[in-house]
């Protein structure tokens, strides 16, 4: 006699290709970790190379990747030296608004508190400066949006600062937008021309240099009899930018 077959058992379904799990990591978030490893070397060949000697494999060599998962994550150079830049940006701006909740809050020791956090962040790591101050204005369209997107989140925060400390400096004839615009492009340039000479001033001098428009700022606002607001905190970033 012939034996029964043995019951069939259930087939499990296929899984889905490049979906698996390896060590209990999933394929988005190993994903995100190689743009991360990319972002990290991309500070390294854009901050000590720069961007326009800068290529895809030496870019894909410091990151220990093949170029297949370079193009998994970005379009091309200018596409991760933008996302570069809003990484340094947003570590600065992290560390910027750190500083000025522990500031005493006064117009002049707030403005001093910021601009030591920005002096001392771009001095602390040269790639930093070369990446944000000097490659950021020399590149192309993707790059130059990142540039000026960050550069508005700037002017809000300025904008922010000067109108929490002086709530009335619109009706004593301040125009604050371009106040805001003016300061932010004040710092910047002062800063630039420090970098591209190798940060041989004292840290100190270039300070009481930079603090010089913001004196003269609280003495005009003052003079016209605006109000500032003692014990004001400082304003919450801007939302548009973040760490990649």
């Amino acid at each position: 006699m012939s034996q029964p077959s043995p019951l069939r058992q259930p087939v499990p379904p296929p899984r889905q290709a490049g979906r698996r799990s390896y060590g209990g990591v999933a394929p988005e978030e190993r994903q995100a970790l190689r743009r991360q490893r990319l972002i990290e070397a991309g500070i390294e060949v854009f901050g000590t190379r720069g961007f326009h000697a800068a290529t895809v494999r030496e870019v894909c060599g410091a990151a220990r990747l093949t170029e297949r998962y370079f193009y998994e994550s970005f379009k091309g150079l200018s596409d991760l030296f933008a996302a570069v830049f809003e990484h340094i940006t947003g570590m600065l701006k992290t560390a910027t608004l750190l500083a000025l909740a522990q500031s005493e809050p006064l117009p002049l020791k707030l403005a001093e508190a910021g601009l030591r956090c920005f002096l001392e962040f771009v001095r602390e790591d040269p790639r930093r400066a070369r990446i944000a101050l000097i490659d950021a204005v020399s590149i192309g369209q993707g790059s130059k949006e990142a540039v000026d997107r960050t550069s508005r989140d700037y002017v809000d925060l300025m904008r922010g600062f000067v109108g929490t400390l002086y709530p009335d400096a619109a009706k004593a004839g301040i125009n604050v937008e371009m106040l805001s615009v003016g300061l932010i492009g004040m710092n910047t340039h002062i800063a630039t021309s420090w970098v591209r000479d190798g940060c041989k001033m004292p840290l100190e001098d270039v300070l009481a240099s930079n603090l010089l428009c913001y004196s003269g700022l609280d003495m005009l606002v003052r003079s016209r009899g605006v109000e500032v607001v003692p014990g004001a905190k400082p304003p919450k970033a801007a939302g548009r930018s973040k760490a990649s």
